[in-house]
């Protein structure tokens, strides 16, 4: 090697060399698919997909969702659409961070903040004696597994970012 290859300029330049991995990030490329592309969008697709539901038909989702919505009080049309709209844009989010690595972290995290949130207000209503025990159950698979999945999930990925030798998040200015 020469000193030239070894300079800051060449470091920095905007030239891409064949040893370059393709997902570091360039001024025309901040995408990449890795596995956390596929994770995003397995969760991204199902919140979007939920909403959509909500949107559509919210009183088939009301009635027919196996989680026993009724037994947490009387149909709302306007509320069940609003949460149709949180599901879709965490959703979308997600959907986004499976694909630009700058955005990764920040919206991973507002999913999973979302999802454990939402664990909270659940955990919270069978607790104070709103909603009977057995609920809990009920809720496991739809609502605490998700959320504690995610939450595991988001400290792996928190960790993968800010390991140094991680080339993956690099990104050249």
């Amino acid at each position: 090697m020469n000193r030239r290859s070894l300079s800051a300029e060449a470091l920095n330049s905007s030239e891409e060399s064949s040893s370059t991995p393709k997902h570091i990030a360039t001024k025309s490329k901040t995408y990449t698919y890795d596995r956390w592309t596929i994770i995003c969008l397995i969760f991204g697709s199902i919140s979007i997909l939920n909403a959509i539901w909500m949107l559509i038909a919210p009183e088939h989702w009301y009635y027919n969702l196996p989680a026993g919505v009724p037994e947490y009080g009387p149909f709302n049309v306007h509320f069940v659409r609003d949460i149709g709209c949180i599901f879709l844009l965490v959703g979308s989010a997600l959907v986004v961070a499976g694909f630009y690595l700058p955005y990764r972290v920040p919206l991973f995290t507002m999913h999973t903040a979302f999802y454990l949130l939402h664990m909270f207000v659940h955990i919270h209503e069978v607790i104070g004696g709103r909603i009977r025990l057995s609920m809990f159950w009920t809720d496991l698979p739809g609502v605490y597994i998700p959320a504690v999945i995610l939450f595991i999930l988001n400290i792996f990925l928190i960790k993968q970012v800010r390991k140094p030798d991680t080339v993956q998040y690099r990104f050249r200015r």
